[in-house]
């Protein structure tokens, strides 16, 4: 399972569960790599807010929690430039987030 960490409390030792890419889509680190020192100054000269961090958990997600859903809408929206319109847009945008959610959860 994975879990989204804010780069201020990474750890060396961490293992990154998905690739960490900058505003330009650019791979700064992938998926596997063990943190290291410099690993987090790169998260931070890059601007990086937080990252998904491998945990020893059980494999399946069990709840999406409400900060999830709001972290890939607001990554999603930065990408696409893009906010829903109305109640409709944002019911599929949300259903979207969840999916890609439990797929990088699965990972």
């Amino acid at each position: 399972m994975a879990e989204i960490v804010a780069t201020n409390n990474v750890n060396a030792g961490m293992v990154v569960s998905e690739p960490v890419v900058n505003s330009f889509g650019q791979t700064l680190i992938s998926t596997g790599v063990e943190i290291n020192e410099q690993h987090i100054k790169l998260l931070k000269m890059w601007n990086i807010s937080c990252i998904s961090i491998k945990t020893s958990d059980s494999d399946e997600l069990d709840e999406l929690t409400e900060d999830m859903i709001n972290l890939g809408l607001e990554r999603l929206s930065k990408r696409l430039n893009w906010q829903p319109r109305n109640d409709n847009e944002k019911d599929l945008i949300d259903l979207g987030i969840i999916s890609a959610v439990n797929i990088i959860a699965r990972k």
